[in-house]
């Protein structure tokens, strides 16, 4: 009697078991979504180093404008479209089709 309660004991932990695996790997919150999720941490991950460097190259230029008077005459000029006296100013196109 002992070896079949032991035997049914162990037939259904081992039911319970599967149950729980099929739940995990099928279910909404199983292996599919948290494999999805990962996939979106790191893309999003991605995004912010992408993101903290464009922040940090524009910090540097607003300082480089601060700092250099010709950077930001430069800038103005170019900018603006305008040019200083006797300057002399060409534009040319890399389009293939403008004459």
């Amino acid at each position: 009697m002992r070896g079949l309660f032991r035997y049914l004991s162990l037939i259904l932990i081992g039911a319970l078991l599967s149950l729980g695996a099929v739940a995990y790997l099928r279910g909404p919150n199983g292996l599919p979504a948290t494999l999805n999720k990962v996939h979106q941490v790191e893309k999003m991950q991605e995004e912010n180093n992408r993101m903290r460097e464009e922040i940090q190259q524009r910090k540097d230029r607003i300082e480089r404008l601060k700092n250099d008077a010709a950077a930001r005459d430069r800038e103005i000029r170019e900018r603006y479209n305008m040019q200083k006296r006797n300057e002399k100013t060409y534009y040319t196109s890399t389009d293939k089709s403008a004459k």
